[in-house]
């Protein structure tokens, strides 16, 4: 038994692979892959299957703090310094909706000129770190072959919301008890938030990462509290399908944003699975400590997200230091579908192109 909030070491078999894995990995791409195609049919775009409307890109910068204690100062947080990075602000959904509707939101990081080992080169900004986060602590799918039942009720539902959510809760099975009842409480909660200004919510890992010696999940937290301006541009923009893009623009446009970099370390193998998902980590038991600041300094951000080399930015928690490589079932299946969307996705590249 672990010495109760003494975070525990990461070892080589923290994971726990299924034998069938590989073939349920191999199905979900299977079904990605017609999900892709058909939107591409629809749509005459080569979109991605989430995150679809991006808000907008912005540089930042990525300062780890000094003298961090030794459970924090692990991979990219060993010494302290300075980063260039670029952020993306996302709306969850599959398709671009009008950001007065409740969905989920998303934060990506790409921190640029990493140093040491990596597990995936981007093929664009060569040696990063990326972190993707939602504006919820979980995921909506325990492991693998939960998220395979998913893809497949998405590809037989044929984007009807209704069978969509009747198929995911009852898989077929009309007896209550045996409903997915967690995994879609959990869908309903990340859909279903209100629209905030981007700079005001609070974005997770959902999934755990490796962190050195030790594993963490993490998240980007909004330091200081200008939530009421913030409210202020939201409603102002409220009448408008790209409020949230504008909210944005006019923020960093006239003042800095500052996020914390936290990490929470896994303290006990009961209460902290890495092999399910869905399950929200207790910040009773450890809390989330910061790590780094990141800063988004005033800057016109429309005028990054009209260049090509922002439209397309691939970022994937594969992109990652072996320090820091992604961990559990969820982040095992991300691996392939990320390359395969982001693959999808620079086909609208070359179709803009002319090429």
């Amino acid at each position: 038994m672990s010495t109760p909030n003494m975070p525990l070491f990461y070892r080589n078999d923290v994971e726990t692979i299924p034998h069938d894995e590989d073939e349920d990995i191999y199905s979900v791409i299977q079904a990605l892959k017609f999900i892709l195609a058909r939107s591409q049919l629809k749509t005459g775009e080569f979109r991605a299957d989430v995150h679809v409307k991006t808000h907008g890109y912005a540089d930042a910068e990525l300062r780890v703090l000094p003298n961090l204690p030794d459970e924090l100062a692990q991979g990219l947080f060993e010494h302290d310094g300075l980063y260039n990075a670029v952020v993306r602000f996302s709306n969850a959904a599959s398709q671009p909706q009008f950001d007065a509707i409740p969905d989920g939101r998303g934060m990506a990081i790409k921190v640029l000129g990493v140093k040491g080992d990596v597990v995936l080169i981007d093929e664009q900004r060569g040696r990063t770190q990326d972190f993707v986060m939602i504006n919820h602590p979980v995921f909506f799918a325990r492991n693998v072959k939960d998220y395979l039942r998913f893809e497949q009720v998405i590809r037989q539902a044929d984007d009807n919301p209704l069978v969509t959510l009747q198929e995911s809760l009852t898989a077929g099975d009309w007896n209550p008890l045996h409903w997915h009842w967690r995994e879609m409480l959990t869908v309903a909660a990340i859909a279903g938030q209100p629209p905030a200004h981007p700079a005001s919510n609070t974005y997770f890992s959902m999934s755990p990462i490796r962190f050195g010696n030790y594993v963490v999940k993490y998240r980007a937290k909004p330091a200081g509290d200008r939530q009421y301006s913030y409210l202020d541009l939201v409603q102002q923009f409220a009448t408008e399908s790209n409020a949230m893009r504008l909210a944005l623009e006019e923020t960093l446009r006239t003042q800095e944003v500052l996020f914390e970099i936290q990490v929470q370390l896994r303290t006990c193998d009961r209460t902290m699975p890495v092999e399910d998902a869905t399950i929200e980590w207790p910040e009773s038991e450890s809390p989330y400590r910061t790590v780094a600041h990141l800063l988004l300094p005033r800057q016109e951000i429309e005028l990054l997200r009209q260049q090509e080399a922002y439209k397309y930015l691939s970022f994937n928690v594969w992109h990652a230091l072996a320090a820091h490589r992604p961990l559990g079932g969820i982040n095992r299946v991300r691996r392939l579908a990320y390359e395969l969307s982001s693959a999808w996705r620079r086909q609208q590249a070359v179709v803009s192109s002319g090429e």
